[in-house]
């Protein structure tokens, strides 16, 4: 039996490299693989560069607790690096965040919190996710997430506007975690 995920992606560290690699990790482990456009949503820490995000979605024949060890697994091989933007060291931080958004009608606190409040919280998910799967149905608010993003995005501020931008996937993942 399969089940429908959707997973919020997103880096602001090496982020095209870092969005290649989750792409080309997630991709080969989930079938019926859908991506959305990339898009630049701004870092909530002062002085952080931008985020690109994305959201990807498939099938999965696992379990929740199976695929959260698989997505755990392939941030950990992202690895980590030093943060250094416009003069701020931010010490050493995660190349890439994938937060499993829904799996299936799943509603639980464990292993992670599913579904995720970043649905109906933020553009940065919600925009990207009324891409890939414009009639999802959030499991407890009962709202397709088209209904969503259609009452979100006009009351936005413009710290809080997402922008789509492009990357090119034809451009190899690298091969981490370095070795």
């Amino acid at each position: 039996m399969s089940t429908t995920v959707y997973l919020g992606v997103g880096s602001n560290l090496n982020r095209e490299n870092a969005l290649r690699f989750a792409v080309a990790k997630l991709k080969a482990n989930l079938d019926d693989f859908k991506q959305s456009s990339i898009y630049i949503s701004h870092a909530v820490r002062n002085g952080e560069p931008d985020y690109y995000n994305m959201v990807v979605g498939g099938t999965t024949s696992l379990n929740l607790n199976g695929f959260y060890a698989l997505i755990s697994r392939i941030e950990e091989d992202a690895g980590r690096e030093v943060m250094l933007h416009n003069g701020t060291n931010f010490g050493m931080k995660r190349r890439l965040d994938i937060d499993i958004l829904a799996f299936g009608k799943e509603v639980t606190v464990e292993p992670c919190r599913i579904p995720r409040h970043d649905i109906q919280d933020y553009p940065f998910v919600t925009c990207p996710l009324s891409e890939i799967a414009p009639d999802f149905e959030h499991p407890l608010l009962n709202i397709k997430v088209k209904d969503l993003w259609e009452e979100m995005e006009p009351h936005l501020p413009d710290n809080k506007k997402v922008t789509k931008t492009v990357i090119d996937f034809k451009v190899p993942a690298p091969q981490w975690p370095d070795k």
